[in-house]
């Protein structure tokens, strides 16, 4: 009996020790959100972290108050992060044998039949070129147009498809028509019947303006909204609450619901990596595979980490109410050190 109940007290104090640990890095992923919350004017942020599916911490900070209440219910506009839904829909698309990812456009946008003035073809461009922003598509020789064209005419290739990395709204808008036109089918629909729906995100949507039915979200600052829009939305514009966000990373530990796991490999492999910071890009998520995470990543500073091995999901979402900027990837290598300090 005593050699029994010594076991069972040492189990006790392993729990608890781990338990402490586990409280000492959600204390300190906190701390880290927060100083950054008070560097961008004292921001609003969300942190939802799961484990095995089971949310394990989660907490809403209104900051200075000026949005008003930020809370579970609270739907953030994700910006790049709609990205990788868009991966989960193209990934649902191939299962369904409806694309394939070395599908060429010209399979399904006419203005990609014919070569184009640029150096390279406009017939080589694929849907993984797309997806992994290695398509060198421009506009009249600018890879980074200031506007998507209304005739895909003017799009030239002027860097080798499937060669250089650059991070891409053009080739996403390409992206989107190229959708829609394999499958008869908007955008928001195709996203809505495949992805949102399947996986019960019922606070996830496309929202159009103020007036639009699918209902209130925060917005920017005061006043100042930004809401989806037609040709962006394969690049930006979805909308969603923090524990609908976390939810969907969850979905990507086990995808077997709408793809194979051999299809989400094409996704967390490596397709290109941009210069200025040498982040690594997979098909529409950023790598940190020697870390073991895959990252959904957004603008200001909005990340869904995802830890496969750990089956571990952190959601942090953070809405900037000052201009002041801070560097990327160091931002989410940051994240993704403290996701692997939890057990």
């Amino acid at each position: 009996m005593k050699t029994i109940g010594t076991f069972l007290l040492l189990m006790c104090g392993v729990f608890i020790a781990s338990s402490q640990i586990k409280e000492n890095v959600f204390k300190e992923i906190d701390a880290y959100v927060n100083r950054t919350s008070v560097y961008m004017g004292n921001c609003p942020y969300a942190i939802v972290i799961s484990k095995k599916g089971e949310i394990i911490y989660e907490k809403y900070y209104k900051g200075a108050g000026m949005l008003g209440e930020v809370n579970e219910n609270s739907r953030w506009q994700l910006f790049s992060i709609t990205k990788s839904f868009i991966s989960a829909l193209a990934l649902t698309l191939v299962e369904k044998k409806q694309i394939k990812l070395d599908d060429h456009v010209s399979m399904y946008l006419a203005a990609f039949k014919t070569k184009g003035n640029g150096t390279f073809d406009r017939r080589d461009v694929t849907i993984r070129n797309l997806m992994s922003h290695t398509s060198g598509t421009a506009v009249k020789g600018v890879k980074l147009p200031a506007t998507n064209p209304k005739d895909l005419d003017d799009v030239d290739i002027i860097t080798q498809p499937g060669k250089d990395f650059l991070y891409s709204g053009l080739g996403m808008n390409i992206l989107e028509r190229t959708l829609e036109a394999a499958t008869g089918k908007d955008l928001d629909m195709l996203l809505q019947q495949n992805v949102i729906k399947p996986l019960g995100l019922t606070s996830a949507s496309y929202i159009y303006s103020e007036n639009d039915p699918n209902g209130k979200v925060l917005p920017l600052r005061p006043n100042n909204y930004s809401f989806s829009k037609k040709g962006d939305r394969a690049g930006s514009g979805l909308f969603i609450a923090a524990r609908d966000l976390n939810k969907f990373g969850q979905f990507w530990l086990h995808p077997e619901k709408l793809f194979s796991k051999d299809l989400r490999k094409e996704v967390w492999k490596w397709h290109g990596t941009r210069d200025m910071d040498g982040g690594d890009y997979g098909l529409l998520w950023w790598l940190f595979a020697e870390q073991g995470a895959y990252l959904m990543s957004g603008h200001q500073y909005k990340v869904n980490a995802v830890f496969p091995e750990k089956e571990l999901v952190i959601t942090v979402i953070r809405l900037p109410q000052n201009d002041e900027i801070f560097e990327f990837w160091p931002d989410k290598f940051k994240l993704v050190t403290l996701g692997n300090k939890i057990k």
